[in-house]
């Protein structure tokens, strides 16, 4: 049995070419771009095989993601986290999501607001797409996720790619 993808040493273009192929994007996927997810995986040690790094289209755009998880994990291994909790209030339209993060070396937490409205994604016709339409509150808890973490964790986390 071949060994498992644990390792920053691991993710060969080979690999990162196969999990393309595996994850049946590869033959869609215009060369530039996956040039970029290969580069992107490496440069910041996102496996795709611990679905740490997505690339998805959304019709004619292809888009490269970084799993909300990756934050977490990246703000915990740099010592500095202390603890958060996020909170969803109000009602759809108004809804929104706030992050509060504690880092062992500020007297203050960070806390950061996110809209639905501005966070939101609609299809071309003006509709929600069906996972907002779906999972609204889970949507926009993880966009206060990912924009939290990267601003209070910039050093840790600057330049990765964002999150849907």
């Amino acid at each position: 049995m071949e060994k498992s993808l644990t390792t920053a040493a691991d993710l060969s273009t080979e690999k990162l070419q196969q999990f393309l192929s595996i994850a049946n994007v590869g033959q869609n996927l215009p060369e530039g771009k996956r040039k970029q997810f290969i580069e992107i995986a490496q440069a910041y040690q996102l496996n795709p095989f611990k679905r740490e790094i997505y690339c998805v289209g959304y019709g004619a755009q292809t888009s490269i993601i970084t799993g909300y998880e990756v934050y977490i994990k990246r703000a915990e291994r740099s010592g500095k986290l202390n603890g958060w909790g996020v909170e969803i209030k109000g009602a759809l339209p108004d809804m929104t999501a706030v992050i509060t993060i504690y880092r062992k070396d500020w007297d203050r937490p960070f806390i950061h607001t996110v809209y639905f409205e501005e966070a939101a994604q609609y299809t071309k016709d003006g509709g929600l797409n069906s996972v907002w339409k779906k999972q609204p509150k889970f949507m926009l808890r993880k966009v206060a996720i990912a924009q939290g973490f990267r601003l209070c964790f910039s050093d840790e986390l600057g330049g990765m790619p964002y999150t849907s």
